[in-house]
Parts: structure tokens; sequence; C-alpha cells
């Protein structure tokens, strides 16, 4: 019997960051390689990604990369994954599309000869293992599922997917090639299950056509649509209402417009003459604009467009907001905070809500379908929150799944397929969470972290003093600088009783080093300071403030003493300036 174990590296109980390992003989195929966005809390921080540690460390064993569609969730990672293996990438050929510009932006090494377009019913073949792709309906179009064979049986990846009998398009999902599938036989099916407590199916709750039909059909009245990039679904039923009703439209999002100007969205039926661009749009009277971005962009845009600082477009009375995607999870603060900017402006808002409008994710019937047309021994929820695995089990079990034959797992736990029966191995695999700010990746830890939110909550306090290199004496005025911390005038007598203690800490110094000058140790004297200022600051204030203490070593002898005459100075005493060649006063 072989070898066959899957794994999670991230996705399991969190929304996004998704990615899995299926390990068949001796070989690792990587399934999706998502991000998610950070929580409020997590300061300064674009993107989170998952622990790559694993797959470096078995890079030789890591045979190819399958991504499902182009969302964020599923493939926003795998850029940063290449720059570590140089493996192939199968995908579909608008998944390679925005990867490659999304690399390009970012200034990334040029990995496009890794990406491998694959399209419905191809045969991937392997030393462990054949791969079947498949297509299933979901919000980006020719969305991807992949059936690896083994002598026990098929193992099947379904990423995003819904059940929706009446879509033709690219959208649409094969449901006989399914089931050709499911007669070879199926060992597991590991399937998204990130909407199992929604009861129902999902289709038709994801369209938006009726919502926007009657906004459409208004005359003299433009229409601005904030959407996900990823949320295609939508953008077809976008541009079909503004075609029906001879409206144009322009696209403001590079990712986007880079899709309608190839030939990529065939399904949309784009003419030319059916676009414009965002400058002309301003001067339109029944203009549709669409802005697109992932979730953080795309609410960077709209922020900036409500607060009159964008230099393309504006709000007008004549203008209609919609936002047709709800919010993404662990941005939800952020779409309230936008919702709240747009209300400000002379546009009409129209806001759809999650309530109405469903995210194209398997819901409970959809999973039972999908379960009963595979049939599988196993069957493994992935791509949800722990609530979400119990009511998709629940799902499974009602659909003719075999209590005990449904594998739950932890980001980190390995389960094993090929045994008599499912189970959880002991081995524990290296997993967690990588921050990616700016160019960084992985350069932020908890320490940096908690640095940011003790400056964001309580302040900085910055201590200055220059001391004598030969006798260590205290040779200048002690210089305090708040900020963010509390709102005081430089009289108040937190101020001198900070001076005073921190001059008398810098005499004992002074005093210790002419008793003994080996055991002198500036440093020492600077964690004293700063364990003095935290500790008056929090009694007085009940802040901890982080506080940073500079002490400069000079040489006397090469400094003029110059007293100005400021109300500035914090106390008195001689400033001193560097005049070596000199004994003038420097110019004012």
């Amino acid at each position: 019997m072989g070898n066959i174990k899957f794994m999670a590296l991230g996705g399991q109980d969190e929304r996004g960051k998704n990615l899995y390992v299926l390990e068949i003989d001796d070989e690792l195929f990587v399934l999706d390689a998502g991000l998610k966005f950070p929580d409020k809390g997590i300061l300064g921080v674009d993107m989170v990604i998952p622990n790559f540690d694993y797959l470096k460390d078995n890079r030789q064993r890591v045979k190819a990369i399958f991504l499902t569609n182009a969302s964020a969730y599923n493939s926003g990672a795998t850029n940063y994954l290449l720059k570590d293996l140089d493996v192939p990438v199968y995908c579909n050929p608008i998944t390679a599309q925005v990867l490659k510009i999304k690399a390009q932006r970012a200034r990334m090494r040029n990995r496009d000869s890794n990406y491998h377009v694959v399209h419905d019913k191809e045969i991937i073949n392997f030393t462990s293992t054949k791969v079947e792709v498949f297509r299933l309906t979901a919000s980006s179009p020719q969305t991807l599922g992949f059936a690896f064979s083994t002598k026990q049986g098929a193992v099947i990846y379904l990423g995003d997917y819904i059940i929706d009998g009446q879509e033709q398009s690219s959208f649409s999902t094969d449901f006989a090639n399914l089931a050709k599938i499911s007669e070879r036989g199926v060992l597991a099916l590991i399937s998204d299950t990130a909407s199992a407590s929604r009861r129902g199916f999902t289709a038709p709750n994801h369209k938006i056509e009726s919502y926007i039909a009657t906004p459409f059909k208004e005359k003299h009245k433009r229409i601005i649509i904030g959407i996900f990039e990823e949320d295609l679904f939508k953008v077809g039923e976008i541009i079909r209402a503004a075609q029906e009703n001879n409206r144009k439209i322009a696209v403001y999002g590079r990712t986007m417009s880079s899709l309608l100007d190839s030939n990529l969205l065939a399904d949309f039926n784009v003419r030319k003459e059916d676009l414009m661009s965002p400058e002309e749009y301003k001067t339109s009277e029944n203009g549709v604009l669409i802005i697109s971005g992932n979730a953080e962009v795309l609410y960077s845009k709209l922020n900036k467009i409500a607060n009159n600082n964008d230099e393309v477009v504006d709000f007008t009375e004549n203008d209609l907001v919609i936002l047709a995607t709800p919010p993404a999870p662990g941005v939800e603060k952020r779409h309230a905070q936008i919702l709240d900017e747009l209300a400000r402006t002379e546009a009409r808002i129209m806001a759809l809500s999650d309530r109405n409008i469903w995210a194209m994710n398997s819901s409970y019937e959809d999973l039972k379908v999908m379960v009963s047309i595979f049939k599988p021994k196993y069957f493994i929820p992935i791509k949800a929150l722990y609530k979400d695995f119990l009511e998709a089990e629940s799902a499974a079990l009602s659909a003719g799944v075999k209590p005990g034959n449904v594998g739950i797992i932890d980001n980190g736990q390995v389960l094993n397929l090929a045994g008599r029966q499912l189970a959880v191995t002991d081995r524990t695999i290296k997993n967690g969470d990588t921050y990616v700010d700016g160019l960084g990746i992985g350069d932020i830890g908890n320490v940096v972290l908690n640095e940011r939110k003790q400056l964001a909550s309580d302040g900085v306090i910055i201590v200055g003093v220059s001391i004598d290199s030969r006798s260590k004496a205290l040779v200048s005025s002690i210089d305090i600088q708040m900020r963010g911390v509390i709102y005081i005038k430089e009289e108040n007598t937190i101020f001198k009783t900070l001076q005073k203690q921190i001059a008398d800490i810098m005499t004992k110094g002074q005093s210790d080093y002419r008793t003994n000058p080996s055991s002198y140790d500036l440093n020492e004297i600077k964690k004293e300071i700063i364990t003095k200022v935290r500790s008056v600051i929090k009694q007085e204030s009940g802040k901890q403030p982080m506080v940073l203490a500079i002490a400069n070593e000079i040489n006397e002898k090469d400094f003029t003493p110059f007293v100005r005459p400021s109300k500035n100075l914090k106390t008195g005493g001689n400033r001193y300036w560097l005049n070596k060649t000199t004994n003038s006063k420097p110019k004012k």
C-alpha cells in the first residue's frame, strides 16, 4: 500500500492563507498558495502568508503547485513561494496573467516560465500519480479542481465552487465529467467548506443582476461600482447590465483593465466601443466606472476619491456608488469605515450586504451534492472555521460518508489516507504566519509588532544627554521629547522631576567612574534612565511609553560653550557647539 498523506500549512480555522500539501509516495504537491489580510491589531503589515519552511526543507520532493483560481486567498502567496521553489505552477490562464502582473508590480524575479496553463479534462503525468484537471463554478471563470490518481482511488481537491446547473459559460461545471472521474473510485474528497453553515444552495443568491437592474435603467445618472478584482462573475453581470442600457464602461484598476484588454474574458463579449477611459467617464452623462482591487487597495481608492484626493475620479451628486462585494474576511471594519466616508460625499450610496449576496463558496446543500457525485471513502473539509467544519461533516454524513471517515485537521497536522482508516499522525509540521511589510518578507516578528502597538497606544519619549568623554561629567542640558504620550508644557513638574532624576543618575555614574573606571558602563546608565523615566510616567499618567535614551560622549575641549537665549530651552545651562578651528561663536 502506497504512502498518501494530506497536510495543511494554512487555511484551517481561519479565513484565507490557504495552502495544503498532498504527499503521494515520496512526491509533494502544493494545493493553492494564498494570503490573508492582517487583523486590525497587526500594524503596518500589508498581508499575511503561510510559513514555507517545511516546503523549503523538502524542496527536492516538491513537484508542482496547483492553483484553483486567481483569488488572493488561494493564489496570493504564489510569487513569494516561487522565490524559494523553482517548480511548475499549474493554473488557468486568468490566474497566470494576474500573478504575472502582481510579480511585475512588486519587482519580483521573473518567473513567467514557471506558469503552465491547463484546461478542463487535461491530464498531467508525474512519477507517483497522474492529475486530471476539471472545471468548477466559482467567482472566477475556469476555476479548477484536480483529481490525483492513486492505487487506492483518486484524491479529489476542490477549491471554491458552487452547484449551478443552469450556468453555461466558462463559469460552468461539466457534471458528466465529474461522474466519470467518480466511476474510477474516489479515496478522498478534499473540499472547500467556508460557507457550510449556510443552509440551502448558494445559487442563485450569488447574483447581483436583480439588485443593479433598476439603477442601471435610470437616465442621466452615472454609476460607480466598487468590486474585488477576483470577483469576475459579478463583473460579467455589470458589463451585461451596462450593454443592455447603452452605458459605456470605464475601469479604474490595472489588473482588471489588463484582463478586459486581453482575450481571457471572451464570455463577457466586451467590444471596444463599450469601453472608455476613466478620464472620459468624468465628462460622461451616464457612464459606468468599475473600481477594482483587492480588499485594502479597493478601500484605499474609494477613500481617496471620497476625500477629493484622487487625480482622476471624483464623486458628484450625479453619481450612484454601489459597493457590489460584501466585506472580505479580515476587513469588515475597514468596509464599514468606507461606507461612512462615502456617506459624507454628494453621491448616492448603495451597499450590497452578505445577507442578500452570498460569496461563491459551497453552502450546505452544495456540499451534499458534490459528496453524492464523487462518493468518496473519506471527506476532508478545508478553508473554513471549525464551526463550518462541523456543519460540513454533517452534510457529508447525510450524503453517505461513513461516521469516522471525516478528517478535520488543524494547520500543521498530517492526515494519513493510506491506512485501513483515516488517522492523524503524531508528526506536526512547522507552520504559522509570515508577515509581508512592503518589500520585506518575514522581517517582522512579535517584537516589532509589540513595539508598534506600544507606539500606537502609549507613544514614545526620547531622552538626550551629552557627557565629557574623559570625566564622564554631564556637559549639556537634558533634552526630553515626548510624542503621543501626554500633552504637558515644558515648565510642568513632570519635566522637572525627570530632569532631576536623570541628572542624579548621570552624577552617580560620574562618581562611580572616579572610584572605579573599569566598572563604568554607559549602556547600563542608559538602561537605568529608561527604567526611571518609565516609572515616573506610569506613576503620573498610567501610560507605558517606549523610551529611548541617547547619550553622546564628547571631548569638552573641542566645544565652546554658547548660551542662546531661547524660550525653547528645557533647562538652564550651556549649549555646546563644535568649534575646532576657531573660538568664535557659530553664526545664528
